[in-house]
């Protein structure tokens, strides 16, 4: 059954052992961020801070999706689920497509505060990283944004950091989705509406996140996701909807021509790389919230984090397979390691014909919701797990000729890529590598191509066959 908000998600989580309630009092100047940077750095649980410093009644929800474990229970799957099967389900689910529903009564509505009443210091807004330019409330939430020509709704993840009592900053690139918008709205003289919802159930805060790409909404894909509607109510003060059963969500307008300096601010590519400068503001017009608020948060940095299991691998894997299945590769599936924050993929293929992975790297680099982020593809035959890391690494020593298995291209970059020089980041300069970890196709299977010294390929099916039936028998787990 569909987890229906943050509140029956952290019971889900606490049910399979995967959160730690913290009862005593946590700062929200980097303490809170500490310990969730720490969960995230060594594979621990979800963390729910119950007793904020100078927030009572307020709680803050860290690392509640920086593990494959905690998605696959966000998206009402079995924990244990491998990492294959959870990106297939993803990858079938994000197929269909489920209109929401819209209420008239919300609990993202139980307290309202408009005007001068507006207070975004009222919320315990962390200071997630030690350096990081304020105090960011919106780390792991997602800003709806509706296109002003047509009815076409945008869900997206950018941060957004406390300016005063009702103005927030944040990074939005004129790529994106919401940028795009927001450059329209601008052209008509228009500031843009927004609301940003803070809390919301698992599955929409996924979706919020995953790159689905022009004219499609993110609502419609967390519905199929979840597998029934999104339930959604209109905005108080503009006519944006937004999930019902949401903790917080804050509304009111990007402003059209004005800017403020923001950042910098840690990010998931586990570097502090864009600098403080000035970006678009955002105008607090009217704040809603339930009673004893969970204010969602992501500490991105080095993996794993949120971003790094959901956001990235999850969401680029949907775009990158249909394009490759659309061409009729023979796909034998395709990874994005937490591990390469975004910047890498794997792609396992069957090898019809010599330079495939060149063939797998055009179309893989013109995904557009890639552009700028993904800059190295690693290709690997139908003998390896692309989603197996020990047997991918193993390909990469192995099967890549360190001259004619490497090509690299140039091509754009974004100013968030770490290994880019200030001079490229300035000037959106970049670079593709692709590694060919395929065996030619002309080698002699018998004499050229060296036999996989591994259980699966040296022993006989029958011997596979007894050697897993007995082996608890022999001893083990």
């Amino acid at each position: 059954m569909a987890i229906k908000d943050s509140r029956e998600f952290v019971e889900r989580l606490d049910k399979v052992g995967e959160i730690v309630r913290v009862k005593q009092v946590v700062d929200w100047d980097c303490e809170a961020g500490a310990i969730v940077r720490r969960t995230c750095e060594t594979q621990g649980p979800a963390v729910l801070f119950e007793n904020i410093k100078d927030y009572p009644g307020h709680r803050i929800l860290g690392a509640s999706c920086a593990s494959f474990k905690r998605v696959a229970v966000g998206l009402d799957l079995d924990p244990e689920i491998s990492i294959r099967e959870l990106c297939d389900e993803v990858y079938l689910r994000a197929e269909r497509r489920i209109k929401p529903v819209v209420v008239a009564k919300a609990p993202c509505q139980e307290n309202v505060v408009t005007g001068e009443d507006v207070d975004l210091t009222a919320f315990p807004a962390p200071l997630v990283h030690d350096g990081d330019g304020g105090r960011y409330i919106s780390t792991w939430h997602f800003v709806v944004t509706k296109d002003p020509t047509s009815d076409w709704v945008n869900w997206g993840m950018y941060r957004q950091m406390v300016h005063s009592k009702n103005l927030m900053g944040g990074l939005m690139l004129p790529t994106s989705e919401a940028g795009k918008m927001k450059a329209e709205y601008e052209a008509k003289g228009q500031n843009m509406p927004f609301a940003t919802v803070i809390g919301a159930d698992p599955v929409c805060l996924m979706a919020g996140g995953f790159p689905v790409g022009p004219g499609i909404s993110e609502v419609d894909v967390a519905g199929g996701l979840r597998g029934v509607p999104v339930e959604l109510v209109k905005c108080k003060t503009n006519d944006l909807m937004v999930p019902a059963n949401a903790e917080i969500v804050i509304e009111g307008e990007v402003l059209r021509g004005v800017t403020l300096e923001e950042g910098p601010f840690g990010e998931f590519t586990g570097y502090r790389t864009a600098p403080r400068t000035s970006r678009p503001v955002y105008k607090v017009n009217c704040i809603t919230w339930r009673n004893n608020p969970i204010l969602t948060m992501s500490n991105m940095g080095m993996p794993v984090d949120d971003s790094h299991v959901t956001t990235v691998p999850l969401g680029y894997i949907i775009p990158i397979r249909r394009l490759l299945e659309a061409q009729k590769l023979p796909v034998t599936g395709v990874f994005v390691p937490p591990e390469m924050v975004g910047f890498g993929v794997i792609v396992g293929t069957k090898v019809p014909y010599n330079h495939i992975a060149t063939h797998i790297a055009h179309i893989v680099f013109s995904v557009p919701v890639l552009w700028g982020y993904c800059s190295k593809l690693i290709v690997v035959d139908d003998t390896v797990d692309p989603y197996n890391m020990t047997e991918v690494l193993h390909a990469v020593a192995t099967k890549c000729h360190p001259t004619r298995g490497v090509t690299t291209f140039p091509t754009c970059g974004t100013p968030l890529q770490p290994y880019l020089s200030l001079q490229e980041r300035l000037q959106g300069h970049s670079s593709h590598l692709v590694l060919d970890c395929t065996w030619p196709v002309e080698w002699d299977p018998e004499t050229e191509k060296p036999p996989m010294v591994s259980f699966k390929h040296m022993y006989t099916e029958e011997m596979q066959k007894r050697v897993l039936e007995n082996w608890s028998s022999y001893g083990f787990k």
